[in-house]
C-alpha cells in the first residue's frame, strides 16, 4: 500500500513555507565568503555562500541511515557534505558525494578533511547520476532532493525548489543503473503534497517505501518530514 502523511499541506500552510524557504534562501546567498559554521549531530559543518546548510531534514534522515562496514555509498544532492561524511564516520568503505552546485562541492570537501574522512569521500560536480559511469554501483544511495515543483532561479532556490520535478524524474529514471543488486535507498521529504508523486515514481521504479524515520517542526512551522528506506519489490 502506498504511503500517504497523516496531513498534507493546505494551501495557507504552503504559502507559510514558501515565505519562510524565501527568506532562508535570501541569508543562504548574502553569507560571507568564507562561509560561517553549522552545528549538526554534535559536529560543526562550514557553509559557504549559496549553499543550504544542514537543516532538520538532513538531521532526521542521517539518523535513519543505516551503513554496514565497508559499503560504498552515493550521497545526491550533497549540500555541506552531511550525509557523506556522517555515512564515512559510519563505516562505509568509500562515499561518493555529488552536487550540481560547485561551491557545495568545495564545501563537501572541505568538511570531509575536517572530520577526517577525506580518503574516504570523493566529492565531484554532477547533474544527478551525469558524471557516473555505468561501472560505478552503490550499496547506498541517499538523497536529500529538493523536494517542492516550484520554479528556482538560482541555485540557492534549487537546493529546495525542484523546477518541473525535473531532479525527481531524473534520480528514479536513473536510480537503478547505480544501485548494486540488493541495495537501498534513503530519502527525505516533508509532507507536502509533491510527497505522493514521489512515492508513485518510486514504486514505478520497483522499490517498496518504508519510513525509517519522522520529525514533525514545532514553533509554528507546519511540516513533518519523513525519511524513507526503499528496497526491492
Amino acid at each position: 500500500m502506498s504511503f500517504s502523511p497523516s496531513h498534507t499541506l493546505s494551501e495557507a500552510e504552503l504559502a507559510q513555507v514558501t515565505e519562510h524557504q524565501a527568506a532562508e534562501q535570501g541569508r543562504w546567498r548574502s553569507a560571507g565568503p568564507e562561509g560561517y559554521l553549522v552545528e549538526c549531530l554534535g559536529k560543526d559543518f562550514l557553509v559557504l555562500p549559496g549553499v543550504a546548510p544542514p537543516g532538520d531534514d538532513s538531521r532526521l534522515l542521517a539518523e535513519s541511515l543505516e551503513i554496514k562496514p565497508g559499503e560504498e555509498v552515493l550521497d545526491v544532492g550533497t549540500g555541506s557534505g552531511i550525509l557523506a561524511v556522517h555515512a564515512a564516520l559510519a563505516g562505509a568503505g568509500k562515499v561518493v558525494a555529488v552536487d550540481w552546485n560547485e561551491d557545495a562541492v568545495e564545501t563537501a570537501k572541505r568538511n570531509a578533511e575536517t572530520h577526517g574522512v577525506s580518503s574516504l569521500v570523493e566529492a565531484r560536480v554532477s547533474n544527478v547520476f551525469s558524471t557516473l559511469g555505468e561501472a560505478e554501483l552503490f550499496d547506498v544511495i541517499v538523497a536529500n532532493l529538493p523536494d517542492r515543483n516550484m520554479a528556482a532561479l538560482d541555485l540557492a532556490a534549487a537546493a529546495q525548489w525542484d523546477t518541473g520535478f525535473q531532479a525527481h524524474k531524473m534520480f528514479f529514471g536513473g536510480l537503478r543503473k547505480q544501485l548494486q543488486s540488493g541495495g537501498r535507498v534513503y530519502i527525505v521529504t516533508a509532507n507536502y503534497p509533491e510527497l505522493a508523486e514521489m512515492v508513485k515514481l518510486a514504486e514505478e521504479a520497483g522499490f517498496e517505501v518504508a519510513v525509517a524515520g519522522e520529525k514533525a517542526m514545532s514553533d509554528g512551522d507546519p511540516r513533518t518530514f519523513y525519511a524513507f528506506v526503499l528496497t526491492d519489490k
